[in-house]
């Protein structure tokens, strides 16, 4: 009896389990082998071409949105934080407000859209949908629904419905996205998107600059090529956003002077200011964040990051008495109002009340956090307060520096050590450092263990040691004729250590 042929099925999950595990680059290439007839079998080449293009198109069907919105590109934002701004940016154009102002403008495009979803949909069926959007075909659909849209942006009338169309799509995407506090759309940003449809040809192959030298010379080559400034502003203004980089502020101020840039820049330092004070809400006062806010980023980076716009603010003339001058100084206050009227006052409460069972570490890092914020108000001549730390802290880290000291000694100091310099670290923050005395014989015992145990100090403890050898050397240099056993024995451990001054 002759064998069956193999099931055309069968062999095409067989391919797709084969071809699954490939990424994107190795299947595209697979593709262009297939299609130019390197199987044998006709109709597997058929079969096999479409299987491959099924796979690297995916789901994607918004065929005539993605042609639109390839317009934008080069200058979309796909991170969230300046969408969260408290006062919206110039040239800020977000991918869930390119998606909004699609879904508005689309059913005032008559049946552009359906031709354009139908042809790029026909060709995707054969090609390879990245293949099809970069064609001349979609080229030529992407030029008519630019044109279609200036169109309707231009009309005298409707654009309040077109706007609230947009801002109601809008609304479900940062819902889906959980996003909230996003300031709405306005005729502003309506003004916005007109601006980027008719100067989108400049910037349409555009590649993202890797840094502000090379953002540069793209802008610069731009306006050199059309002639005409107000493109490659806007193009440097989006990457602006997209960088949140003061010093590319700087330079493009240098290309543009005296115009928008100015005011982007301000916009700017307002958010980095906003970005800071909302984490040190969330970080102290337990009022809650956004995360896409600032996306994991440090308080010391986004402490960096306000004082990099505040300087570049100068570089850019902005000095005190100056119109904007209100605007960096409400900023700025506001942060440091907070930062006085309720993060010092919570860090102290928590120095007062902090207690042995809790690590020093984190309480260290919040008060050096907010040092180092007093010393770049301070430099830049901002008004900045003396040691804001409670006197009565210091008294309180004594205190417990002598009762961990007092409990390691019972104990077998195991621990006591690293408690101690914790302890050290945090009380020389707030400028209130511990007293180390060579009469303390629990803390000449406790070092002494720890040096003979022969283990690796960290920083903190080395500084220690090395402060209760220094005056104990001391103590025995005034002391020549008796000193303690413990003193001696502890010298002794140090020399062996190479730890202070050999004794005489």
């Amino acid at each position: 009896m002759p064998s069956l042929p193999p099931d055309p099925a069968d062999s095409l999950d067989r391919v797709r389990a084969i071809l699954a595990p490939l990424d994107r680059a190795q299947k595209s290439e697979l593709f262009e082998l297939v299609r130019a007839g390197h199987l044998e079998n006709a109709q597997m080449t058929t079969e096999v071409g479409r299987l491959i293009v099924a796979m690297l198109n995916g789901p994607r069907t918004e065929h005539a949105r993605r042609v639109w919105t390839g317009w934008f590109d080069p200058v979309l934002l796909r991170t969230d934080a300046l969408i969260l701004a408290e006062a919206r940016l110039p040239a800020c154009l977000h991918v869930l407000d390119a998606g909004a102002w699609w879904f508005a403008l689309q059913p005032h495009l008559g049946d552009l859209p359906g031709q354009v979803q139908a042809d790029i949909a026909q060709r995707a069926s054969e090609r390879p949908l990245d293949v099809v959007l970069g064609s001349s075909a979609a080229a030529h659909w992407a030029e008519e629904l630019r044109v279609r849209s200036l169109a309707v942006l231009r009309r005298r009338s409707g654009l309040g419905a077109l706007l609230a169309a947009a801002n109601a799509e809008r609304d479900a995407l940062l819902r889906k996205r959980g996003i909230r506090g996003a300031l709405p759309l306005t005729f502003a940003d309506l003004a916005t998107l007109d601006s980027m449809l008719e100067h989108a040809p400049l910037w349409k192959t555009a590649a993202r600059p890797r840094d502000s030298a090379s953002a540069v010379r793209l802008v610069s080559g731009m306006v050199e090529r059309s002639g005409l400034p107000d493109g490659g502003l806007l193009y440097a203004l989006t990457q602006l956003n997209a960088s949140r980089d003061a010093d590319q502020a700087l330079a493009f101020h240098n290309l543009f002077p005296s115009s928008p840039v100015l005011e982007a820049s301000i916009g700017h330092l307002q958010f980095a200011w906003q970005a800071l004070r909302q984490k040190l809400e969330d970080i102290h006062l337990g009022r809650s964040a956004p995360p896409q806010l600032t996306a994991g980023e440090t308080a010391e980076r986004l402490l960096e990051r306000a004082f990099r716009w505040y300087d570049a603010l100068q570089g850019l003339g902005i000095a005190r008495g100056d119109r904007n001058w209100t605007l960096v100084s409400m900023a700025v206050g506001r942060v440091t109002g907070l930062v006085e009227s309720e993060v010092i006052p919570a860090i102290n409460h928590r120095l007062l009340t902090f207690s042995m069972t809790a690590s020093p570490v984190v309480l260290k890092e919040r008060v050096r956090f907010i040092n180092r914020f007093n010393q770049g108000l301070a430099r830049r001549g901002i008004a900045a307060s003396p040691s804001p730390w409670a006197p009565a802290a210091g008294e309180h880290l004594a205190g417990l520096f002598r009762q961990i000291g007092a409990g390691g000694h019972k104990d077998g100091h195991e621990d006591a050590l690293p408690l101690l310099a914790r302890l050290c670290e945090l009380a020389e923050e707030i400028g209130q450092p511990v007293e180390v005395t060579a009469i303390d014989k629990t803390l000449l015992a406790i070092v002494e263990s720890a040096l003979r145990e022969g283990r690796e100090l960290d920083a903190g403890e080395s500084r220690l040691i090395e402060r209760v050898v220094a005056v104990s050397t001391e103590e025995r240099r005034k002391c020549r004729w008796w000193v303690s056993d413990e003193l001696v024995s502890l010298l002794d451990a140090a020399q062996q250590r190479g730890i202070g001054a050999v004794p005489g």
